[in-house]
């Protein structure tokens, strides 16, 4: 809001057919600039400078200016003002004071030229001109003439503690990002958006309202509204709605209902709850531009209530609050305020709401997002769990930029703060950045281009806000990889690979591996899927894929590994039992859950669960117990989900002892006789042990 050109401050500050001196028009010069209107201020000291030497007075009739004045010469065929040479005193502080109030205005052409004309005619009263002179080579694209200003500020204000020495700092990193090809995202393609919504002397803050609207702000006249003052209506902010087709192309834009829309306040950064019942907005008094308050207005019977202001948890009095977004499930409230208890600055904080609209419970969002800078126009994702949002505190490419801050899975809070990049970014102011719900159409509010309708009799370079469209190319996924024997290193043809979304959006489905084992699969957007692949006379392998929150094109490559089934049995490791007893151990059953994994995965086969134990004791005990044992063991599979007809128990008391390798190698029976020839305790309890397992076996596919 702070963008909008306050021309018809003319009319409320200044009475029809009076006479001023210098001293005064500085006076009314340097009132502007503290009150915000900064384009006023240049018509103040722009007609002061040139008619300044013979102390003439200046007869101002509305936005006339009146009097006999030196015609100011021109830089270039824009209508660039050139500053005077050899300036007296008193033109040298006028000069100081323009820089500024172009700077402000956001006429960084013309600032450029008068911080050059500040700088080779330094005053003690103005001791950061040069920084000044750095930001606005910045704001043009500069950045190497910037760099060596920032540079040349330090050393003549060699003070790292000073706020302006450390901002130089800043910005010298910020210009050699700025430089740096690889942050040009060059699959990005931005357009200005046309005249539908981009009318008047500023639009901005486009957000999504409905299947069928959008809503954005914009200062435009019109006659819908009996304004106090007939002037303001060319400058005042009001909401509008603008009609969308089912290409997504505006069509048509109508001012927003009069109960909102307000004839001497502002109101802009709207959004609506889900189901469209409760509007948000902020409204900003045209003549204060630190009052800003976040509003909610509710539909009843078709009609908006009188809106009402948000609590002192989002509207803190004497602070600003303002850009509000409700999230799409309608549990969160996202908000800028500079309001105590932040990083400095404006910040971004979160409130929690109800279906009513009312909120509680705010949060800061902490240093990853906030700085001692300006961090304002949140936008939450959901789809890619990201926040938008826009710093002058981060590193970029200078003034506003837009950033991504995504919710860390681990902490659920939000990360580090990257920025999007060029080129919607660039050196100018960059906010309201807001996706469609799979990220490949977005919008955006930027001063990038000077604005006509700004444009005064001294030629100010005015850049307004307007809307502007962001379009990512189409996102694709492709899943390829190879199918291996994992004992051999072969690949394998014809091996089976089962894709099952576990979010249900896409059908379950199968594709099989050609001649070279390899296989590939393009995905749908927002999928998490589990992967089986799997052949005949082989263990199955698996993976998991998701592409959940993926804005930009992707290639997944997915190996897999698969072991081929032994002809005998396969020991379990680690299966305990107490005690001359068939009672599984807790130990035990922790890695008889991997063997459910492991049967829910190969689900084509049946096994036997086979137990052995130790020669010592008799027989027939040995066999039923080891009978017992087994049975133990299919029992907590069977508990745990698996198919009784998939399963067998069967003891094999000592009647197979193991065959293991010796200490050269060679394999061999752990046979009663073996045992007892065993040359130490040690090696005779080692060899019950192992004789003690249990172990299964496939018995078919």
């Amino acid at each position: 809001m702070k963008k909008i050109l306050s021309l018809f401050i003319v009319l409320l500050s200044l009475i029809q057919g009076f006479s001023q001196s210098n001293h005064k028009l500085e006076q009314q010069g340097d009132l502007s600039m503290q009150n915000g209107l900064y384009s006023y201020a240049v018509h103040y000291y722009t007609f002061i400078l040139f008619k300044i030497q013979d102390e003439q007075k200046a007869m101002y009739y509305a936005y006339d200016v009146t009097t006999n004045y030196k015609k100011p010469e021109k830089v270039n065929d824009e209508g660039a003002i050139k500053p005077p040479e050899n300036p007296t005193t008193k033109e040298i502080r006028i000069i100081h004071k323009l820089a500024e109030a172009y700077l402000k205005a956001n006429d960084y052409a013309n600032a450029e030229i008068w911080f050059e004309a500040a700088n080779n005619n330094p005053k003690d009263d103005f001791p950061y001109a040069r920084y000044f002179y750095g930001l606005t080579l910045m704001k043009n694209y500069k950045y190497d003439e910037a760099i060596k200003q920032f540079e040349q500020f330090k050393k003549e204000n060699d003070n790292p503690e000073n706020k302006f020495y450390k901002l130089a700092d800043a910005k010298i990193i910020n210009c050699e990002f700025a430089k740096n090809k690889e942050h040009i995202n060059k699959d990005l393609f931005i357009t200005n958006l046309d005249s539908v919504v981009n009318i008047g002397s500023t639009s901005f803050g486009l957000q999504f309202f409905s299947d069928e609207y959008m809503i954005f702000s914009a200062a435009k006249p019109d006659s819908g509204i009996l304004y106090k003052n007939a002037e303001l209506k060319e400058y005042l902010l009001d909401l509008y709605l603008v009609k969308i087709n089912d290409q997504g192309e505006f069509i048509s834009s109508e001012k927003f209902p009069w109960s909102i829309n307000t004839a001497d306040h502002h109101e802009g950064s709207a959004s609506i709850s889900p189901d469209g019942n409760i509007l948000f907005y902020t409204s900003a008094n045209p003549l204060n531009i630190n009052e800003t308050i976040i509003y909610r207005t509710k539909k009843l019977n078709g009609q908006w209530l009188q809106p009402q202001p948000l609590g002192q948890d989002v509207n803190a009095p004497g602070f600003m609050s303002k850009n509000p977004y409700i999230t799409r499930d309608g549990k969160k409230l996202y908000f800028s305020s500079n309001r105590p208890g932040g990083e400095g600055g404006m910040d971004i904080w979160v409130v929690d709401i109800n279906e009513d609209g009312f909120t509680s419970n705010i949060q800061n969002l902490g240093t990853f997002v906030n700085t001692p800078d300006d961090e304002v126009t949140p936008f939450f994702h959901e789809y890619s769990n990201a926040l938008y949002f826009s710093s002058k505190g981060h590193i970029g490419f200078g003034g506003y930029d837009i950033f991504e801050s995504k919710i860390n899975p681990n902490t659920e809070w939000f990360g580090n703060a990257v920025n999007i990049g060029a080129p919607a970014n660039s050196s100018r102011d960059d906010n309201y950045y807001i996706l469609d719900e799979k990220g490949q159409v977005g919008y955006l509010t930027s001063d990038r281009e000077v604005c006509a309708e700004c444009d005064t009799v001294y030629n100010l370079q005015k850049f307004c806000n307007k809307l502007y469209q962001i379009k990512r190319p189409e996102v694709n996924f492709l899943l390829k990889g190879y199918v291996y024997d994992e004992e051999t290193g072969e690949v394998i043809a014809n091996a089976k690979i089962d894709f099952k979304d576990v979010s249900f959006k896409w059908e379950h489905f199968s594709i099989q591996t050609d001649e070279n084992g390899y296989y590939e699969q393009e995905l749908i957007p927002e999928v998490e899927l589990f992967l089986k692949a799997s052949l005949k006379d082989y263990f199955a392998d698996q993976a998991i894929i998701s592409n959940m929150g993926e804005t930009e094109s992707k290639v997944y490559q997915q190996d897999f590994y698969l072991r081929k089934i032994p002809k005998g049995e396969m020991v379990i490791e680690g299966i305990e039992y107490d005690f001359d007893k068939a009672t599984l151990r807790p130990k035990s059953k922790e890695i008889l859950d991997n063997v459910v994994k492991f049967l829910e995965l190969n689900d084509n086969i049946s096994i036997e669960i086979r137990s052995h134990t130790d020669f010592r004791g008799s027989d027939s005990y040995n066999l039923s117990l080891s009978q017992r044992r087994a049975q133990s063991v299919v029992n907590y599979l069977i508990a745990n989900g698996i198919s009784k007809d998939r399963l067998i128990a069967k003891g094999y008391g000592e009647t197979e002892p193991a065959e293991v390798p010796d200490k050269d190698g060679n394999m061999v029976t752990l046979t009663p006789e073996y045992i007892r020839a065993l040359p130490s305790k040690e090696e005779v309890e080692h060899a019950h042990q192992r004789n003690r397992r249990t172990a299964f076996k496939v018995l078919n596919q």
